[in-house]
Parts: structure tokens; sequence; C-alpha cells
């Protein structure tokens, strides 16, 4: 039996003009997380406290797709 993996792939670019941490779809069904070596001391500084944002992100997109598929059932029973 196949498992239902997420395929997660990082990248270290060193490009001025982008943010120190992006997190993307790629160009399949995966993430895409790339850290800008650009902004090495920023990204130093913050080591520790980006790792926390996870729990705090669960919460948040948890939150965020609730209300989105409670406003769809609402319109749906409305239609």
């Amino acid at each position: 039996m196949k498992e239902n993996t997420k395929r997660i792939e990082y990248r270290i670019v060193n490009e001025g003009d982008l943010p120190p941490l992006v997190i993307s779809s790629d160009e399949t069904t995966g993430i895409k997380v790339i850290l800008n070596e650009a902004h090495a001391i920023w990204l130093s500084l913050h080591r520790n406290t980006i790792p926390a944002i996870a729990q705090q992100l669960q919460e948040k997109l948890t939150q965020f797709c609730d209300s989105y598929l409670t406003d769809r059932l609402y319109e749906r029973e409305w239609e």
C-alpha cells in the first residue's frame, strides 16, 4: 500500500531581492522552502524562533480552514 507522503524541497539561494524565508508550492503537489543566504544574519538571529512558528501556524491554518469550510457549507445550504 502506497503511503500518502508530502514532498518538501529545500533550496538555499543568495538573492538580495527575496525575503529571508519563503514557503510555497512547487511545480507538482509538494512544498518548496527557500532559505536566502543574503539574509544570513537575520536567519541566524531567528533560527530558534522560526521553528517555534510551526505550532502557531498549525493552529492558524486550522482556524482558517474551518472558517472557509463553514462558509462554503453555509453557502451551499442557501443555494
